[in-house]
């Protein structure tokens, strides 16, 4: 889910008169698709890793809050929503998110578009604002893009922003064991990428303590995550 747009603007102003960008709403005969292909997701999901879940009870059961990752593959997404059973929106790049068929799906995931330029960041801000004044949950991969390396990129500042507009908790959420799977880059080079080198590998997904809003800035949050990627190995070395 790449977005280099946190790094256009620290303050993103709007257009004069401009209405406020609304999160696309279910209705009908959607809604039931949501839920169905939500429920076929975390099966597929489930069957094809050994998962993991550290801490999520940490989650809120209801009310608004951040989730925030380290961004590994693009399945990543539906890792985390494997053990959720509360609505997730995610904010995904917006090339990827008007893909053909993939569009359809995002639709019905309520997912949030974001381009790399003022008028887009603007409305994303906008949704995201509205996905937590309506109780939901937001989903942010602060790096920005896919790991190219294995390792923790750069946060962007874009997590600061909608903070200042929507003061919630913020939870950490690590998730490790993806590195190396055909969804990662660590052999996109290879002319075997797609070929899968381990079935129902062990995937963890931990989450940490919330962070409060008036504690977040990317850095900390970067270290955070790194601390929580630390924790995991070092446990798994006993």
């Amino acid at each position: 889910m790449k977005t280099n747009s946190a790094e256009i603007h620290a303050e993103i102003p709007k257009e004069p008169g401009a209405s406020p960008a609304r999160i696309h709403e279910l209705k009908g005969f959607e809604k039931v698709l949501e839920k169905f292909f939500s429920f076929c997701a975390r099966m597929i999901v489930k069957a094809t890793y050994k998962l993991e879940y550290i801490d999520f009870d940490k989650i809120p059961k209801d009310g608004p809050a951040i989730l925030i990752a380290n961004h590994i593959t693009y399945m990543d997404g539906l890792l985390i929503h494997g053990q959720l059973r509360r609505r997730v929106h995610f904010l995904i790049d917006e090339f990827i998110y008007k893909l053909p068929l993939v569009n359809f799906f995002m639709r019905l995931d309520q997912a949030i578009p974001i381009a790399p330029n003022r008028v887009s960041v603007s409305m994303a801000l906008d949704m995201m604002t509205d996905v937590l004044a309506k109780g939901d949950i937001l989903c942010l991969f602060p790096e920005g893009q896919l790991t190219y390396t294995g390792h923790l990129g750069h946060f962007k500042p874009g997590i600061e922003w909608i903070i200042k507009r929507y003061p919630v908790k913020v939870y950490p959420v690590v998730i490790e064991g993806m590195w190396g799977s055909v969804f990662s880059r660590k052999y996109r080079k290879s002319k075997s990428r797609w070929i899968p080198r381990s079935f129902r590998r062990k995937v963890t997904i931990m989450c940490g303590d919330p962070v409060t809003p008036d504690n977040i800035k990317a850095y900390h949050l970067q270290t955070i995550i790194n601390e929580m990627r630390q924790m995991l190995h070092d446990n798994e070395g006993q």
